[in-house]
């Protein structure tokens, strides 16, 4: 009873192992067929022709950056965020009136 318990079981794996590998070979073949192109590319010839001097000119600028504290950009951030916060509220206003 036992030896047969063990062949059975034996075999269910081995047909499941197979109807797996069987699944991925069907897929993988159909999606290859699936996704198959050809492509034929005809050869392009492409001549440069480079300026002997260069078209831009590069010129330093230098930039000047003020000193400023934690509490001027904190500052900032929060009059830019009141008036988003204004503008929102004024635009769902605006909704609300048409």
């Amino acid at each position: 009873m036992v030896n047969m318990k063990k062949l059975t079981s034996m075999i269910k794996k081995v047909m499941l192992g197979t109807m797996t590998a069987t699944m991925l070979l069907a897929t993988s073949a159909g999606a290859s067929a699936a996704t198959k192109t050809t492509v034929t590319a005809e050869p392009v010839q492409a001549t440069i022709t480079l300026n002997d001097r260069p078209a831009a000119t590069i010129e330093m600028t230098k930039i000047h950056l003020k000193r400023t504290s934690a509490k001027q950009l904190s500052t900032q951030v929060q009059t830019a965020v009141d008036a988003s916060a204004l503008n929102l509220d004024q635009q769902h206003r605006d909704s609300q009136l048409k």
